[in-house]
């Protein structure tokens, strides 16, 4: 039987939910079912993939577990690279000793950012019908170098290492556009690639959620960070806030730079001093975040540029309708209905946004109709789609 293994060190280092650790969390649940499944965790230490510990385990499957403070509230992979060193004594014993020890018909499927030194590895020859498949997410650090150079760095790097894989799935047509644009710029020779994107992470029954226009609350679901344009979206609910029109904004995501995060968390406590109904929480479990999609009325994902937009799906399968841009990636899951779109790099256009789903009743419930007739896409037919793609018999 060919061996599944699947890489999932991001969810292994950090309780943290964020868009790839949940992707990891939720393609580890569908694969466990199966006898020929492994997952695996990248030492960046040691050079190679090893096998799990228990507390690998724990932050992989029981996120929650634990309440988290502090530092551990920024999504950061550099803390990981530190555990790493650490352990790297300890980890020698799990050591997979890869690609010595794989054999014809494995399948590596890589979900992960890969801005460390996992090409290291990606190098090595592997033995013939071994197939290593990477998942490329976006190049956001790339196309916004300013916001962080140590991060384009980083990315720039991960872009370089996918290139020595079979094939790279891409989020989305636009993430597929990038990676050939910065293959091309960095003279890296392309392997095939294919867009498929994420299905929705959920793995339970679709909930039957109704209309909730009378609840006049607007949920955001996105970290802290420039790209994801906060400090536009609470500048467009204050202006709506002014004219009068009663809401509440939530706000949930981890912190990402210090800056950029401490920026945000100012504005938040100054609409707070004005009397403003806002709210933000760090870090939430699954059910809290479910409740949270429940309780809205709709959704905002104000995010200036993305790979797919995570959010967009789980809010539109929650039946909330969503108010986002129709850039890249955005665009692309905004066409298929739910969604009240707008330009997110403008105040004005946002506010506008907002105020017709706040205001308005009858387009309220034609995007909540919109969002409660789309299909969603299962894990079954994504694992089925993404082994179409690359050429693999069932596994």
């Amino acid at each position: 039987m060919n061996r599944i293994y699947l890489d999932v060190t991001s969810a292994c280092q950090s309780g943290l939910n964020t868009g790839v650790k949940r992707m990891q969390r939720a393609l580890h649940a569908w694969l466990a079912q199966r006898e020929n499944y492994q997952p695996v965790y990248w030492q960046a230490a040691l050079r190679d993939y090893r096998t799990l510990h228990p507390h690998d385990r724990q932050n992989l499957e029981h996120p929650f577990a634990h309440e988290m403070h502090g530092v551990a509230l920024y999504d950061t992979f550099a803390t990981g690279l530190l555990l790493d060193w650490r352990g790297a004594w300890r980890d020698l014993s799990r050591r997979m000793r890869w690609p010595r020890d794989l054999r014809g018909g494995d399948l590596l499927l890589v979900p992960d950012l890969v801005w460390d030194n996992r090409n290291v590895l990606f190098r090595r020859p592997c033995p013939p019908d071994v197939c290593r498949v990477g998942i490329f997410h976006d190049a956001i650090a790339l196309r916004h170098s300013r916001q962080s150079r140590i991060a384009a760095y980083f990315c720039g790097r991960g872009v370089r290492a996918l290139a020595h894989l079979d094939h790279v799935v891409c989020l989305s047509r636009e993430a597929e556009s990038d990676l050939h644009y910065f293959w091309k710029k960095f003279r890296v020779k392309p392997v095939p690639t294919h867009v498929v994107p994420w299905p929705v992470p959920f793995a339970q029954k679709r909930p039957e959620n109704r209309a909730n226009f009378e609840a006049r609350e607007i949920l955001c679901v996105a970290r802290l960070e420039p790209n994801k344009n906060h400090l536009r979206l609470l500048d467009a609910c204050d202006q709506l806030w002014g004219e009068g029109i009663d809401f509440r904004l939530r706000l949930i995501g981890c912190k990402s730079y210090p800056a950029a995060v401490r920026r945000i968390q100012h504005r938040i406590e100054a609409l707070h001093a004005a009397g403003r109904d806002v709210t933000w929480n760090a870090h939430v479990t699954e059910e809290a975040l479910h409740a949270a999609y429940q309780s809205s009325s709709f959704t905002v994902f104000p995010s200036l540029l993305e790979g797919f937009g995570l959010p967009v799906i789980e809010s539109l399968w929650h039946s909330r309708p969503v108010v986002c841009g129709t850039n890249g990636a955005l665009g692309e899951i905004a066409t298929g209905g739910g969604c009240e779109t707008g330009e997110m790099g403008e105040t004005q256009s946002l506010s506008q946004a907002l105020r017709r789903l706040l205001t308005d009743q009858t387009r309220y419930e034609q995007r909540y109709g919109e969002a409660r007739r789309r299909e969603y896409r299962s894990w079954e037919q994504y694992w089925n789609h993404l082994l179409t793609a690359t050429g693999q018999r069932s596994a």
